[in-house]
C-alpha cells in the first residue's frame, strides 16, 4: 500500500471579511390616523357591558378588536378624542347643552386605556367640544391620556406645555400639531388651552416653530365646523390650499364633518378632507339629520414616510375603510371582515354597504 498522496485543493479558500455597507438604507415609517371618537349614550352603553363581563366598569377596547391589528401596525398611530375625558369613577354622558344648543359631552376615565389597549400612540385632543368644560374639562383628559402613557396635541394644561413638540418615530423627528376652527361653547379666555385655527398665521407659525425644533415631518390635524357635507366648503378648501402654500406640512387630517371626505393631494401635501367617524352613536333611526347611515363610515388614514434624500421624505397613502355596527358599536374594516362567515349576513351587509358610500367618495378607498 502506497504513501497516501496530498490532496490540493482547487480552490483556495475563502476569508470571510464582514460586509461594508456603503449607504444606509432609507428611513421610513407608517401612520394610522382615524376620526371622531365620539362616546355617546349607546358607546358607552356597548362599552358598560363589554365590560360586564370582566368586572370593569367600562371596557372600550372591546368595540375596536377588529381593527387594533391594523393600529397596531403603524409606526405612529392617531386617534381623535373629540370630547373630554372625566376623572376616576367621574360618570360619563351628558352635562346639559351648549350655547348653540350641542350636547356638552364628558367620555368615561377608562376610555383612554382603551385607546391605549387598541395600539394608539397619541390622540388629537382639539375640537369643538375641547371647552365643553373649561380647563377642567382639559385637566382631567390629559390626565387621563397621560395616565396611559398616550401622547397628545391640541389642548395644554398650563401655558408651559403649550407649543409644538418634536418626537421621534423610527429615526425621524415628527411633530403632530393638532387645531379647531370651530367651538360649541366659545373660545377659552386663556388662548394656550386650546390650539385654534382662528387664522392661518397661528398654523404657519407653529409649523415653523416645529421645523426649528428640528422636525422632519409634520403632521396637522383640523377640527373643521360644517357637518354632513361630502366634500369640503370653498372657505375650507381656500384655508387648506392657502396654508400649505404658506409652509411644508406633510399631512392633513381633518375631522369634524362625521362623514368622509376625498383625499387629495395639495400643494404637495396629502390632505384627508374629512376622516368621518371611528365610533359614535349617529348613524341610527330617530336621530334626525343624525339618523344618516354615512355616519356610519370612517377613514383611516394609512401613511407611509419614506426618505429619499437626507431629510426629504416621500408620502404615499391608502385609504382604509372604517365601518361602526349600528346595534353592537363595534367597529370593523370591511375589507377584512365583509367575508367573515362568522360575522351575522346583516352586519356583513352593513359593512359592504359601508364601503360601497365610502368608495363613491374617495374611489382609492379598501
Amino acid at each position: 500500500m502506497g504513501t497516501p498522496r496530498a490532496v490540493t485543493p482547487d480552490v483556495a479558500p475563502t476569508v470571510l471579511h464582514p460586509a461594508v455597507r456603503l449607504s444606509q438604507p432609507p428611513r421610513t415609517f407608517t401612520v394610522a390616523a382615524v376620526g371622531d371618537l365620539l362616546p355617546e349614550s349607546s358607546v358607552v352603553a356597548a362599552a358598560a357591558e363589554a365590560g360586564a363581563s370582566s368586572g370593569r366598569r367600562y371596557e372600550p377596547a372591546a368595540l375596536f378588536t377588529a381593527i387594533a391589528p391594523l393600529v397596531k401596525w403603524a409606526d405612529l398611530a392617531i386617534c381623535h378624542a373629540e370630547t373630554p375625558i372625566g376623572r376616576p369613577g367621574d360618570n360619563p354622558g351628558v352635562y346639559g347643552h351648549s350655547s348653540i344648543g350641542g350636547f356638552l359631552l364628558i367620555g368615561p376615565y377608562e376610555l383612554a386605556e382603551g385607546i391605549k389597549e387598541t395600539g394608539f400612540d397619541r390622540c388629537s385632543t382639539a375640537s369643538n367640544h375641547s371647552n365643553d368644560f373649561g380647563l377642567d374639562g382639559v385637566v382631567s383628559t390629559l390626565d387621563a391620556l397621560d395616565a396611559q402613557g398616550l401622547g397628545h396635541s391640541g389642548t395644554s394644561r398650563t401655558p408651559a406645555e403649550a407649543g409644538p413638540r418634536v418626537f421621534t418615530v423610527n429615526g425621524v423627528l415628527v411633530s403632530h400639531l393638532a387645531y379647531t376652527r370651530f367651538s360649541n361653547t366659545g373660545w377659552p379666555g386663556d388662548e394656550w388651552m386650546l390650539d385654534t385655527a382662528k387664522t392661518m398665521a397661528r398654523v404657519v407659525n407653529d409649523v415653523r416653530t416645529a421645523r426649528a425644533l428640528g422636525a422632519e415631518v409634520v403632521i396637522v390635524s383640523m377640527h373643521i365646523a360644517h357637518e354632513l357635507l361630502n366634500a369640503p366648503l370653498p372657505g375650507d378648501r381656500a384655508f387648506i390650499e392657502s396654508l400649505t402654500a404658506a409652509t411644508k406640512i406633510d399631512l392633513v387630517i381633518e375631522s369634524g364633518p362625521h362623514v368622509v371626505q376625498p383625499v387629495e393631494m395639495v400643494n404637495g401635501t396629502v390632505v384627508y378632507w374629512s376622516v368621518g367617524n371611528l365610533v359614535s352613536g349617529m348613524g341610527v333611526p330617530g336621530r334626525a339629520r343624525y339618523s344618516d347611515p354615512r355616519l356610519l363610515d370612517g377613514l383611516m388614514a394609512t401613511v407611509r414616510f419614506t426618505e429619499v434624500s437626507p431629510g426629504e421624505f416621500v408620502v404615499t397613502t391608502v385609504p382604509v375603510t372604517v365601518c361602526t355596527d349600528p346595534v353592537s358599536k363595534h367597529v370593523y374594516a370591511p375589507a377584512i371582515s365583509v367575508d367573515d362567515i362568522t360575522l351575522s349576513s346583516t352586519l356583513r351587509g352593513g359593512l359592504a354597504a359601508c364601503l360601497a358610500r365610502t368608495q363613491q367618495v374617495v374611489g382609492t378607498a379598501v
